[in-house]
């Protein structure tokens, strides 16, 4: 099946919509644990000449509560997939911990 990748709909706030157009799958996020905002702008970079565009949005999203309130009003039934990160000022060594809060909350 040819799906939606995750980064269009950070915040579920289209499953509906896309549900429509007849994809297989759906992926909601990046969504992390708090919300934040993302890098400063500017975040998106053309690179003309190699005919494409650098990402660094930096998970800005309204967190995972937010989402999956979304989720929850949804009436798309089909598979919806949840990307899950880590947020920014989340120090590595615990990255696990901000992984395992979506991981309880997505799957509660």
């Amino acid at each position: 099946p040819v799906g939606l990748a995750a980064g269009l709909d950070k915040n579920g706030d289209a499953i509906d919509g896309f549900g429509q157009l007849g994809f297989g799958f759906i992926e909601i996020g990046t969504v992390t644990p708090r919300p934040q905002p993302g890098n400063p702008r500017p975040r998106l970079f053309r690179l003309p000449q190699a005919n494409a565009i650098i990402n660094r949005m930096g998970f800005n999203n309204h967190g995972v509560d937010h989402l999956l309130a979304r989720v929850r009003a949804a009436k798309y039934r089909g598979v919806l997939g949840i990307n899950i990160g880590k947020n920014f000022d989340t120090p590595v060594e615990r990255a696990v911990d901000d992984y395992l809060i979506c991981l309880d909350k997505v799957y509660a």
